[in-house]
């Protein structure tokens, strides 16, 4: 195990032509691919997944903070990698060992979301809980579709508006296909690193 991320490494560094779009990242020991050619539709769809049928181990997801990736491993294998939006400036992603708290496929956002009245029309489009509530309306939580709870505090992995720039209120944001995959492979108790 302690040989791991060396091979890792070096698996990443075959598969990568490392042209000038494209750098390598080991974070401790985890290997990161980066294209920096990434345009914001791109980006939306950018993800992959690969895992082997009958693959066994401990699933760890490794969250690169700096390069807006997730690395998704099933025992000690790279078997998915996603573009991901964290925390925006003031609002900053946590980093750590996580363990996920809980799943939730149809989460809504407690302390972020819109003011909507009786009809459903958008009276406030961006409004965060304490802020007052005009006459008729009533609060609207953001959705946060395919969701892992990571922190006690409100921070969660989940489907969002994915640039590959830190864009969130904290969370992990994933695009809508790897949000899906990431939440039907993962159990609560499964261990996320965030760098």
């Amino acid at each position: 195990m302690n040989n791991l991320p060396l091979v890792l490494l070096a698996a990443a560094a075959a598969l990568c032509s490392c042209t000038p779009e494209t750098e390598l990242a080991d974070i401790n020991g985890y290997a990161f691919k980066r294209n920096t050619n990434f345009t914001p539709n791109d980006a939306v769809n950018a993800g992959s997944w690969d895992a082997p049928a009958g693959i066994t181990g401990q699933h760890l997801i490794v969250v690169d903070t700096n390069l807006q990736k997730a690395n998704y491993y099933i025992g000690g294998h790279l078997v998915g990698t996603s573009t991901i939006s964290s925390g925006k400036a003031g609002h900053g992603t946590p980093q750590g060992t996580f363990h996920v708290l809980a799943k939730d496929a149809d989460h809504k956002s407690s302390t972020y979301g819109s003011i909507v009245d009786g009809a459903g029309n958008t009276l406030v489009a961006e409004y965060t809980q304490g802020q007052p509530i005009p006459a008729g309306g009533h609060y609207k939580g953001a959705e946060m579709t395919n969701a892992l709870q990571l922190t006690n505090t409100g921070v969660w992995m989940h489907e969002g508006i994915v640039t590959s720039a830190p864009e969130s209120h904290g969370c992990i944001r994933l695009p809508k296909k790897m949000a899906k995959i990431f939440f039907d492979n993962t159990s609560v108790g499964d261990t996320v690193i965030i760098k």
